[in-house]
């Protein structure tokens, strides 16, 4: 009996040892489907590139005269052969200096041609160029719908001086920039491979290389496809534009972003905020909230509480210059020793240090401003400091610096700052109107301390 308890089953020895045969071939099974895969994705990647290559061009802007190339971007044909897709980034300057930039566009063929912006999407970083005559490749296929996570694909595009690469990488979902929607793309997109494109297994482009994470290693943006079919058809149902009214649809086009810029006020976290007896504007969007710190005068015996709040993200138009852009600061400044006539000195000086009026550039009119009283809601009466520009190469988008005060005696001051730029003027006011709107006063701040 006792034998029989120690002895090991026959019919459990042979499980035991079928199971660790079973192992080492699932082993060298997965061995086998790895290497095999990877074979698969190499030998696709090879037969991708042969096929698209011809398709895929590399977009040049020179300085006039001596040829010196300021960028170089990459771009790829659908719908029409004389048609190039690209970023809307990489040919700013050919749009707003047409006079000093040549475009062109380079083939894997070494074939060379000028071109000219004939559409834009600001929004999406798109544009599309037409060329004099049509490249020898095939059209690429759009595939509109987004891919699935995890799913393969392929970038393609030529990176800085090296030749004409494709680099493979999975589709990993989404990020939700304010301004439009990004697909996620695990791979080596490296500079000079933005408006190239990336695919799907099957060679179909799933969106156009757009940039690459400078914190994150191999994590590329890709703009969806749905984008540039939209951008496609609506260039082919407008007349050919020249460059003033080119720049007059980025204009149009920025002023509706301001729009939605002004819409997101009111999704913010924090939309009002309390400083001291003051109630401020907070938040400018959801995804960015308000920074404060505190800061003391020894020499004036006062301090400072400084909030900055700043919308989630503006476009970018050229060199230096965004649009939508909107930064707030709110100073609450408390000086319980001071006389009314030291705090209003006080006051002064920072409204003066916080104009932000610069040198006008040369793509801008000079400063005008005004100064005015104006009533805001909750019985207060505010001293207005309004600024504006006008940016010249940008028709009816503005420039503007605001600066406001609160006319209250005592120990407890406030000076709110704000800063807007590409914007038109019914927006620019609105914004500013909802960020008096929010301004309130508690008279009985100080009496209620202990």
């Amino acid at each position: 009996m006792p034998s029989t308890f120690l002895a090991i089953p026959i019919d459990l020895v042979r499980p035991l040892n079928v199971r660790s045969s079973m192992m080492k071939l699932t082993a060298v099974v997965l061995v086998f489907l790895g290497w095999n895969l990877a074979w698969a994705q190499a030998n696709n990647a090879e037969t991708l590139f042969k096929r698209i290559s011809p398709s895929v061009v590399v977009v040049k802007t020179e300085v006039s005269g001596n040829s010196g190339v300021v960028s170089s971007a990459s771009g790829f044909i659908t719908h029409r052969k004389d048609w190039v897709v690209t970023n809307y980034h990489a040919v700013t300057d050919a749009i707003f200096e047409a006079k000093a930039h040549n475009l062109t566009v380079h083939t894997s063929e070494r074939v060379k041609q000028t071109a000219r912006v004939i559409a834009v999407d600001v929004l999406n970083d798109l544009a599309i160029l037409h060329l004099p005559s049509p490249i020898d490749g095939p059209l690429l296929e759009l595939r509109e719908a987004l891919p699935a996570k995890g799913e393969n694909g392929f970038s393609v595009g030529k990176p800085g001086s090296f030749e004409y690469s494709i680099v493979n990488g999975s589709f990993n979902g989404m990020h939700d920039e304010q301004s439009s929607p990004l697909i996620v793309f695990s791979g080596a997109i490296n500079s000079g491979m933005s408006g190239g494109p990336t695919l799907d297994a099957r060679g179909r482009v799933v969106g156009v290389n757009v940039a690459t994470s400078t914190r994150h290693q191999l994590i590329g943006l890709v703009i969806p496809s749905s984008a540039v079919s939209t951008l496609i058809k609506r260039t082919a149902e407008q007349s050919t534009p020249d460059n003033a009214q080119l720049r007059a649809d980025i204009s149009k086009q920025l002023a509706l972003f301001g729009q939605q810029q002004l819409q997101r006020l009111d999704t913010g976290l924090n939309n009002v905020r309390r400083l001291g007896p003051f109630n401020v504007r907070a938040d400018l969007a959801d995804q960015q909230v308000c920074s404060t710190e505190m800061q003391n005068n020894t020499q004036w015996r006062y301090s400072v509480v400084k909030q900055t709040c700043e919308s989630a993200s503006g476009l970018y138009v050229m060199d230096e210059q965004q649009a939508g852009n909107i930064i707030s600061g709110s100073f609450l400044l408390q000086g319980p020793g001071l006389t009314d006539l030291q705090m209003a000195s006080l006051v002064e000086r920072r409204l003066y240090g916080l104009s932000g009026v610069s040198k006008a550039p040369v793509d801008s009119t000079p400063w005008q401003c005004s100064e005015q009283r104006v009533k805001v809601p909750h019985g207060l009466t505010v001293q207005l400091h309004a600024c504006r520009r006008a940016l010249t190469k940008l028709p009816n988008l503005n420039e503007y610096r605001f600066r406001y005060t609160p006319l209250v005696r005592g120990p407890n001051a406030l000076v709110v700052a704000m800063g807007l730029d590409g914007f038109d003027d019914a927006t620019a006011k609105a914004i500013l109107k909802k960020s008096m709107s929010s301004l309130a006063f508690d008279a009985n701040f100080d009496k209620a301390k202990p």
